[in-house]
């Protein structure tokens, strides 16, 4: 398929650019405060996120997400540009992510390193995962820059950047037929499951990373493909709605603790739902999960979504626009807050404290990050403002002219 009838697909693409849709950024960012509580130690508020309640959770929403602002973001320059300036811009992500990758390594080593010397306490080194960093630095480091020593909790970015490289190999088959991407991707989703296909997360045993880069990509391109335009969200729909529903409540009975009497077939149930639910390979009840859920959220706040631009919820949207800097503080700041849980305990007092700053911390961050974006010294000055420009003080003594001195 030629680009130009690509470009018929993304009918957004070429045109004036529209509203920012709030449901992107909102979800997004709600799904980076989960990830904080989730990777934060101690944490009672970790009861209370949704993965405690069904089968997917917000790496799933996170990942769907960013298949779909990806489209937004890089679809416009392939068929604007074609394919090489495409290419070209999701490298450049690739590389800035790569860059992030290193650094969030290095600072959590540091954390690691300074909690392990103040407090005495080496189980800090394990709890970060970082345990071969620590004892045989010459092969971590070597498999922290060529991504085969991925510690678990900062694993994320390296399956997203290997998600991200397919970008232009999806474009290339796009041209073709655009639901050849989807069938791919399904195809090579199943390929990794069936021969466990991927890759070397720790050089020390083998093992492989928490969340396979040839698995994910699914639920990634499936957000990719509907943003888009290849393939169409389902409408919205009573039938559907119900099934839906019907799915979740059964994800909700996984995780239900109820009498004795009915113990025994819930525990049943809950070891089938924990079968086939594995993270790792995205086996196809987490898919089902999720879209599920996320077809009921978007079917339910249908025709209110302005309403998530109201102040209490900006602070989601602000997070979830400024998605990369906001993932990297919290994965800081849940290892600092599960720190403070061990010096300070976990009372309730403790844990408001704790939280709140987390959450103000990462709002700050966000907001902050925003506004060195917006460039703010380049606007141009308030009207009425005169130009304060440098004094220079006149010289004392009268300078003789270049030439006189040229000549003495």
């Amino acid at each position: 398929m030629s680009e130009t009838v690509s470009a018929t697909a993304h009918p957004a693409i070429g045109k004036a650019k529209k509203p920012r849709d709030p449901r992107l950024d909102f979800f997004r960012g709600a799904a980076l405060f989960i990830i904080l509580i989730a990777h934060m130690r101690e944490n009672w508020l970790f009861d209370w996120i949704p993965a405690r309640f069904g089968v997917s959770d917000a790496a799933d929403m996170f990942v769907f997400i960013s298949g779909y602002a990806a489209a937004i973001a890089f679809g416009g320059s392939f068929l604007r540009h074609g394919w090489l300036i495409g290419a070209a811009r999701v490298a450049f992500r690739c590389a800035q992510l790569y860059a992030a990758q290193i650094m969030t390594v290095l600072i959590v080593a540091v954390i690691t390193a300074l909690a392990v010397k103040h407090t005495g306490e080496a189980h800090y080194v394990d709890l970060a995962y970082l345990r071969l960093l620590f004892e045989d630095p010459q092969q971590a480091v070597i498999g922290i820059f060529t991504l085969t020593y991925v510690p678990l909790f900062l694993n994320i970015i390296p399956m997203y950047i290997v998600v991200l490289a397919m970008i232009p190999v999806a474009m290339m088959v796009a041209r073709i037929h655009p639901l050849l991407v989807s069938v791919l991707s399904f195809a090579l989703w199943a390929i990794a499951n069936r021969f466990e296909i991927n890759l070397i997360g720790d050089p020390s045993t083998n093992g492989p990373w928490y969340f396979n880069p040839f698995a994910w990509q699914l639920i990634f391109f499936v957000g990719f493909a509907i943003s888009m335009g290849w393939i169409k969200a389902p409408a919205r729909s009573r039938a559907l709605q119900g099934a839906a529903l019907g799915v979740v409540v059964l994800g909700y009975l996984a995780s239900y603790r109820g009498p004795a009497e009915v113990s025994a077939l819930i525990d049943l149930y809950r070891d089938w739902v924990v079968a086939h639910s594995d993270k790792t390979y995205l086996d196809p009840l987490r898919v089902i999960h999720f879209l599920a859920t996320a077809y009921l959220a978007i079917t339910l706040i249908q025709g209110h979504e302005q309403s998530l631009l109201h102040p209490v919820f900006r602070v989601f949207v602000k997070c979830g626009q400024q998605a990369l800097p906001t993932f990297l503080a919290g994965i800081i700041v849940a290892i600092l807050g599960g720190i403070a849980f061990d010096l300070v305990g976990t009372g309730f007092l403790a844990q408001a404290g704790v939280n709140v700053a987390s959450f103000a911390i990462l709002i700050a961050n966000a907001y902050l990050v925003g506004w060195f974006k917006a460039k703010p010294w380049s606007r141009p000055a308030p009207a009425g403002a005169a130009p304060v420009a440098p004094q220079i003080a006149a010289p004392a003594v009268a300078v003789p002219p270049l030439r006189a001195v040229a000549q003495e």
